[in-house]
């Protein structure tokens, strides 16, 4: 069993233009990071026949304007051989002590980078057929990493992320039988998955820290939740304006303020994106953050420090009790599991603006959460969901930071 984990969320490190891995993993590991959670390409790896694919088309999902975004790093309209970026990936880790989480978003947003020849028989799948087809990649995977020698790098590994999130799993929440059905279905998949790989920890990935007994696999090894307490102090921008629909904004005075003269269309961001079938709140939030005046970030990030400093213990506040709310779930539902925090604490979809990199108040309000989490006795937590290598102006300039709030996240 490995030590606590102190985990960076890198998810579409093997979709990136730059795929110097050793230098990544090392930059991950050199800012306090022992781990990190990454897509593992279910879905893509194989064909229908089960043959190896050695190249897939990858686009980046918005286009032109993806440049602009936290998704800067993917790479425009090309073949890549996922499977030896994943070997890749995997032996950097192994090389500088890194532990891998291997999850797959592809319902959720893997399936914005591919063609839609290579998603369209997968949708078409019943839900019982979904469910066995992602546990079966998964366990093919790890057929692969063990062939190679890397089994050990693995952390954990889970069928889906976001399970409650998908679409064939949203109306659960309303609907007993339905969720009934699909914690069976994932019990059994995680039975053959733990029969066939009895080394590896299997986990259920939650939406939010408020994840639903009824809905957890009861033979998990971890429990997997996410806890964005910190995302709405950009509501102080975003004032409600991101929102399920592809309408165009009404944009309020206060946050006209921050944009440019002429903004980015929701239109201009659909018309970019090929075949999207999931995250209609993202053509608006590109659209936003897009439009953001460059001469203006400063007074936009000082406008978010003053939200951050006024409401401090509100924010604490919430992931306190998010935290505390999820232990008492697990307890009764999972208790010989791990607990783990693999998404949070917040979200900008910036990769320029400079709020998270210089406001002190963030930085205090990470340390809180990560004292509180090793308190608690978190096996594993991100620090923040966009701060990794390339994607945010948060991450070359916060090496002692991040070392400072893993490091105290290790402690005893």
């Amino acid at each position: 069993m490995c030590e606590k984990l102190t985990i960076c969320y890198n998810a579409w490190m093997i979709f990136n233009e730059n795929d110097d891995y050793d230098d990544q993993i090392f930059q991950i590991a050199d800012r306090g990071f022992n781990c990190v959670r990454i897509e593992a390409g279910a879905g893509l790896l194989w064909d229908k026949a089960g043959n190896v694919r050695d190249d897939v088309l990858i686009s980046a999902p918005f286009g032109e304007y993806t440049k602009y975004t936290t998704y800067k790093v993917i790479v425009n309209k090309k073949r890549l051989n996922l499977m030896e970026r994943l070997l890749r990936i995997c032996r950097a880790a192994q090389k500088h002590k890194v532990k891998v989480v291997l999850s797959s978003w592809f319902f959720l947003h893997t399936n914005w980078y591919c063609e839609e020849a290579d998603k369209r028989w997968i949708y078409d799948m019943s839900t019982e057929e979904k469910m066995s087809f992602f546990a079966d990649q998964l366990s093919r995977i790890l057929d692969v990493l063990k062939q190679e020698n890397l089994i050990d790098v693995v952390a954990f590994a889970e069928i889906f992320n976001e399970f409650e999130g998908l679409p064939f799993a949203q109306n659960s929440n309303k609907d007993k039988e339905l969720s009934d059905m699909l914690r069976c279905l994932h019990e059994k998949e995680i039975a053959k998955l733990k029969k066939h790989h009895p080394d590896v920890l299997f986990a259920y990935d939650s939406v939010s820290a408020y994840v639903r007994e009824e809905m957890i696999p009861r033979n998990i090894d971890v429990l997997n939740f996410h806890c964005y307490y910190l995302w709405p102090v950009y509501e102080a921008f975003e004032k409600d304006l991101i929102q399920f629909s592809l309408e165009e904004m009404e944009i309020p005075d206060s946050t006209r303020y921050f944009l440019k003269e002429q903004i980015v269309t929701v239109k201009e961001v659909v018309e970019a994106m090929d075949n999207f079938r999931s995250g209609l709140d993202w053509p608006r939030r590109i659209s936003l953050y897009l439009s953001i005046d460059s001469q203006k970030e400063a007074a936009l990030t000082a406008m978010l420090d003053k939200e951050l400093e006024d409401n401090f213990d509100q924010y604490t506040a919430r992931f306190r009790k998010g935290i505390d709310k999820v232990i008492a779930t697990h307890a009764t539902a999972v208790p010989n599991s791990k607990l783990v925090m693999g998404e949070g604490a917040t979200y900008c979809a910036s990769p320029t603006l400079l709020f998270e990199r210089d406001s002190e108040h963030f930085w205090k309000v990470l340390k809180e959460q990560m004292v509180y989490a090793r308190d608690k006795g978190l096996w594993g937590t991100v620090i923040t969901t966009t701060h990794a290598p390339e994607r945010s102006a948060a991450w070359d300039g916060c090496r002692e930071q991040y070392r400072r709030l893993n490091g105290l996240f290790l402690q005893d």
